[in-house]
């Protein structure tokens, strides 16, 4: 069964994934969890990837419960200007987790 993959951003990308033919949600950190819950319980949807401005600590220790318990994966995608980063993001964990191995992506 084909998975489907959905953005949640904040307002002020409202458009940006949509125009590249994806899902895309907008929505504020407020409103993330509740939103969360929605989309989850749908089986059709199996990567959520995830602003990180919309993430508090309590979110991202949810998220990590949610993708133990549930066969989805949750991906933090850093924010436009913090591209240029140089820290270990919630990708590079899911990858090691599942490779075994640590590797840097250039982006």
């Amino acid at each position: 069964m084909n998975k489907r993959i959905i953005f949640i951003t904040p307002e002020d990308a409202t458009h940006g994934f949509n125009l590249a033919g994806f899902e895309q949600l907008v929505c504020t950190s407020e409103e993330l969890e509740s939103l969360l819950h929605q989309f989850v319980q749908k089986s059709e949807y199996g990567l959520f990837v995830i602003d990180e401005r919309l993430v508090t600590e309590s979110i991202d220790n949810r998220l990590r419960e949610m993708e133990r318990g549930l066969n989805l994966v949750f991906v933090i995608m850093p924010p436009p200007q913090e591209m240029e980063a140089k820290r270990e993001d919630y990708a590079v964990r899911l990858l090691r987790k599942a490779i075994g191995y640590h590797m840097q992506l250039n982006l």
